[in-house]
């Protein structure tokens, strides 16, 4: 019955999680389409609201770290609600920005309350697998919620804008968030119960039948492993900006498609992706997880390579784009579950932090880097150098998982316990 109600409470937790996780990227993905509005409306240029945008992310950035660090010395409940508090802060204060001070003043509370939620949010996922098993296939639905709220946010806010103007959307997004985040605080479970328990449901399983059930934790003490991921983390930012903001422009370019049909390839590729992410979870928990972040850096980087390489147009372009997005977000689940898994025992919100950390700062160097690329040469090059970034990123992570034995393959209740 102990074990049944465990379950229950965890499933409830890494539910939640996933809500949450849409909700993140519905207010992290409202500004983009408004920014046409914002700009005829008060006025702005386009470096002013390059500037917008970059101050998010700086902020984002640079406040995930030391949000990991208070997600492990707090919870990531508490954590989690003064994130969500500073999120639509920032959002509230963009609704009523005048001036370019003003909407970087707001984008900053913007900013530190998204820094919190990955931190928070990844830790919790991987303390609830620990009890409901599964790693991998928790973190693949924990990222689909994030793909679900990326699509759902540039086409609500954009609708919202259309018939109600930029303020008044944003301000209908804050009033539906504070009531999702009040029943969010009503609602989400704590895990300490569970994680007290933990030790003697594992004892009480040591006589029975060999079992499967979700691999131990590896016992890592070193923090060496968690910065190689990072810096390798920083290739793999780096490569996600520059796909995701410079695709419609790349397809514009070289194929000569109008702008909603440049746009439209970046939504199939995303939504795509919530199919790799799903299939990459249930692979990360069977098999092991550095081949599979191997196999998806290497074939996102060939068909990224061949797009660009190749005069393919039509159905067989729109193909490359579903098996890009398909294989590129194929080894997500794996990549969350090895930060879970090799973070030191109650530190896993500080490694998050410093993984999701530099590689949104990695995600900042990708607008200058492929601009300057382009400027200086062509689009195609800068392409085919961020190909070889997420090659060298899938390189690395997989060295590392083979350097520390973390294969993610389910193991049997008698060695686990051993």
């Amino acid at each position: 019955m102990q074990m049944t109600t465990t379950l229950q409470t965890a499933k409830k937790a890494r539910n939640l999680l996933v809500a949450s996780h849409a909700l993140q990227h519905i207010a992290m993905t409202a500004l983009p389409p408004l920014l046409l509005f914002i700009a005829f409306d008060v006025g702005l240029t386009g470096t002013e609201l390059g500037f917008i945008v970059a101050a998010g992310s700086v902020a984002s950035g640079l406040f995930q770290m030391p949000a990991g660090w208070l997600a492990d010395k707090f919870s990531a409940r508490q954590l989690l609600l003064v994130g969500y508090c500073l999120t639509l802060s920032g959002l509230f204060l963009l609704s009523q920005a005048t001036s370019l001070s003003g909407f970087i003043i707001a984008q900053v509370f913007y900013g530190m309350g998204n820094s919190t939620f990955h931190p928070a949010s990844f830790a919790d996922v991987g303390r609830a697998a620990r009890h409901s098993g599964g790693l991998a296939m928790n973190m693949a639905l924990h990222n689909i919620g994030g793909n679900v709220g990326t699509a759902a946010g540039y086409a609500v806010s954009g609708l919202l804008a259309t018939f109600f103007g930029w303020r008044s959307a944003l301000l209908t997004l804050v009033g539906a968030g504070a009531v999702l985040v009040v029943g969010f605080y009503l609602s989400y479970p704590r895990l300490d119960d569970l994680d007290e328990d933990e030790e003697n449901e594992v004892a009480a399983t040591v006589d029975q039948e060999d079992e499967p059930v979700a691999s131990p934790r590896p016992k890592v003490t070193s923090w060496t492993p968690v910065y190689v991921i990072a810096a390798a983390t920083l290739l793999a930012g780096v490569f996600d900006s520059g796909i995701m903001n410079w695709l419609p422009t790349f397809f514009t370019t070289t194929r000569g498609s109008s702008a909603a049909a440049a746009a439209l390839f970046s939504t199939i590729m995303m939504l795509a992706g919530a199919g790799g992410s799903l299939a990459g979870g249930s692979l990360g928990d069977r098999f092991h997880r550095g081949n599979i972040i191997l196999i998806s850096t290497t074939a996102t980087a060939v068909v990224l390579a061949a797009v660009v390489l190749l005069p393919i147009e039509g159905v067989v372009l729109t193909v490359a784009v579903i098996i890009k997005g398909f294989f590129h977000s194929l080894a997500r689940p794996s990549l969350s579950a090895i930060t879970s898994e090799i973070s030191p025992r109650g530190m896993s919100g500080t490694a998050f932090g410093l993984i999701f950390g530099v590689m949104a700062l990695g995600g900042a160097i990708a607008g200058p880097m492929v601009g300057y690329i382009y400027d200086h040469a062509s689009l195609n090059l800068a392409f085919l150098i961020l190909a070889a970034f997420l090659l060298c990123y899938g390189i690395t992570i997989a060295a590392v998982t083979y350097r520390y034995r973390l294969s993610g393959r389910k193991a049997s209740r008698r060695s686990s316990v051993g």
